[in-house]
């Protein structure tokens, strides 16, 4: 059973977060700031040994259990025919991406490939609006702007050009900033993110964790928020926490 956006917000079923974020509450209450093994409810195979190995999985899950989608819009598509551009094309009748980098394989794949800045280019609400591992690269990667500014701006466009449904990803755990690349999400800047969303809405969140996917370790599926905001990034491995929400608006 998912759960209702409001003062409280009551995870679905078995993904209960625990995650206080001031304001609002993301499911029950907390039990301890470490993940053992019983704490995993899933293991996604490796496969590119990157983020990709757990978010296609889930996302095309998400995508299948919608049924047919009318219009969909990928903000930050570059590259995407890599990873899932190819599985998402036969299941949407009009598939749009937007993004900062032309990227002509995928291109080939999408209706139409906007060029730019989702938070400035033109766009019109499409059912479905999809944001895999971009939100943390806003006004870092290949635009410079005040980031944090960026990505509070991108997760309210998000919501805003989703007439139904919205599936987001990105790092969560510790501050910290890979200059000319990323920014992880902190627990402050996710608090700020459930805060957006409208209280009517229906939020699934997920979070995953892997001790290095670079090194081929896998993507585990948990549910303890308050670990995943405390996870640090470390240089040598990589990005080892995740966080999924499933928005149906």
């Amino acid at each position: 059973m998912s759960r209702t956006v409001g003062t409280s917000l009551q995870q679905s079923g078995s993904l209960d977060s625990g995650l206080d974020t001031g304001t609002r509450t993301v499911g029950i209450k907390f039990t301890g700031l470490m993940l053992s093994q019983k704490d995993f409810i899933r293991t996604f195979p490796v496969a590119t040994k990157t983020d990709r190995d757990c978010e296609v999985p889930l996302l095309m899950e998400w995508i299948d259990r919608l049924g047919p989608i009318d219009s969909l819009l990928d903000i930050g598509c570059h590259y995407s025919e890599h990873y899932y551009a190819r599985l998402i094309r036969p299941r949407v009748r009009l598939y749009d991406g937007v993004d900062v980098a032309f990227d002509p394989p995928t291109g080939q794949v999408l209706n139409n490939y906007y060029l730019g800045n989702a938070n400035k280019v033109e766009l019109v609400p499409h059912d479905v609006v999809i944001c895999v591992s971009t939100i943390e690269h806003s006004g870092l990667s290949t635009y410079k702007d005040d980031y944090v500014a960026e990505r509070i701006k991108l997760f309210a466009r998000c919501l805003s050009l989703a007439r139904k449904h919205l599936w987001i990803s990105f790092p969560i755990g510790q501050e910290h900033v890979e200059e000319g690349q990323l920014a992880i999400i902190t627990k402050e800047h996710y608090a700020q993110f459930l805060n957006m969303i409208p209280k009517s809405a229906r939020v699934n969140a997920r979070y995953l964790y892997s001790q290095g996917p670079q090194a081929g370790h896998p993507w585990q599926e948990h549910r303890k928020g308050d670990v995943a905001v405390r996870v640090p990034y470390m240089e040598f491995v990589g990005n080892q926490s995740i966080c999924v929400l499933e928005i149906d608006l």
